[in-house]
């Protein structure tokens, strides 16, 4: 999906001037470029500009008339287009009603210094088409995620990357500040650094970069080299990636080509992590704990047998007013240790103990000693728990 600020972040601008003061305004969707360059009477009252456009103009038909300025804004806002950019050649007057009224519809207006409207339309048209393009590989990638077959792995990525080697790699990165930087800079940017590893390192068979919803997947596909290389030239790619500027990044194992997408499971997990925490760059093999959890909470059975459980303290509780299902989740998330769940939950350690027993009971499992219970438990809540899992 291509943005106002994806727009804004091109080229053809030169300096932009917000005009109204919505912080979002800038992840509305853009469709379609036009351009405004006619009075609303000799266009039907602007029909041909529809929902999801950005709109650029110098108002160039309107400068020596205020009214007609305004009320062409006004007709053009009413029509619900994503954005207007005025380019400030001839010293656009944009009224106050003009900017209430933007505001009022959550439609950003700027002013601009920069390229003239044909080049701002040019370059946008040419993103948006940019975007679809990277969108078709987006559902590739989806499809080789909902399932695994090693043939039909094989032959998604080398539609999508054009990998041969013995092994492929994946990282995923995201900039920082998503509102303010465009995602198609940072590939453009990310390209350039994925074929100057290439060349540099021969153990390198071919990269690719796309982007993927919110992300963009780096792939390198290695020939089978020694591991020390392998550790020096992933060592490299990192830094070099890092050197972009502010983007995290999340760094999936090197796998046989068959199991690509295994990388691009743990690429996206450790990109999460790097979100939540912070970091520049996770490593899959970081994550320890949750990435046990991640890859426990891929099976579909393993998260019904969980979910059933849960269900059963859950509806306990709703019919005799008891606390368990948050006293076993509290118990889990302390990896057992009573006292800390008993200071989560504000309550004393007696009071978890006794609540544990109930619980056993209404599992089915009463004598069930206090660890293999903490254990069973620790399964239970497990995509509970877990960073990388939405809840």
């Amino acid at each position: 999906m291509i943005t106002v600020a994806d727009i804004l972040a091109l080229p053809a601008f030169a300096q932009v001037r917000p005009l109204t003061r919505r912080a979002r305004s800038k992840v509305r969707e853009v469709r379609n470029v036009g351009i405004l360059d006619c009075p609303p009477d000799k266009d039907d009252g602007y029909l041909s500009y529809v929902p999801g456009e950005f709109i650029v103009s110098n108002l160039g038909f309107a400068r020596d008339d205020p009214e007609l300025s305004e009320r062409s804004l006004l007709v053009l806002i009413a029509r619900g287009v994503s954005a207007i950019a005025l380019k400030q050649v001839y010293s656009p007057i944009v009224s106050e009603r003009v900017v209430d009224a933007a505001e009022e519809a959550g439609i950003p207006l700027y002013l601009y210094d920069g390229a003239y409207h044909e080049v701002v339309a040019y370059q946008a048209l040419d993103l948006i088409r940019r975007d679809a393009e990277q969108s078709d590989k987006g559902r590739i990638l989806d499809g080789l995620l909902s399932g695994h077959d090693a043939q039909a792995t094989r032959a998604a990525l080398f539609e999508l990357a054009g990998v041969t080697g013995s092994t492929v790699q994946c990282v995923a990165v995201a900039p920082q500040g998503t509102d303010y930087c465009s995602l198609y800079a940072t590939l453009d940017a990310l390209t350039a650094v994925l074929d100057g590893f290439e060349h540099d390192w021969d153990v390198a068979e071919a990269v690719y970069a796309f982007r993927h919803h919110g992300a963009l997947l780096a792939f390198v596909s290695y020939a089978q080299p020694p591991a020390g290389v392998r550790t020096r030239s992933e060592s490299d790619l990192v830094t070099r990636l890092l050197a972009i500027g502010s983007v995290l990044l999340g760094v999936g194992e090197e796998t046989p080509l068959s199991d690509g997408d295994m990388s691009v499971r743990e690429a996206l997990a450790a990109l999460k992590t790097a979100r939540i925490e912070g970091r520049g760059a996770v490593r899959w093999a970081d994550l320890h704990h949750d990435a046990f959890r991640a890859a426990a909470c891929e099976g579909r059975l393993f998260w019904r047998t969980a979910a059933l459980h849960r269900a059963l303290l859950e509806e306990h509780d709703d019919i005799n007013g008891t606390e368990f299902a948050a006293t076993c989740e509290a118990v889990a998330r302390s990896y057992g240790d009573l006292r800390l769940a008993a200071e989560a939950l504000c309550q004393h350690p007696n009071t978890v103990r006794y609540r544990l027993r109930k619980a056993k009971n209404v599992l089915g499992m009463p004598d069930s000693p206090d660890r293999e219970f903490a254990f069973l438990l620790g399964l239970v809540y497990l995509d509970h728990t877990n960073p990388l899992l939405p809840r």
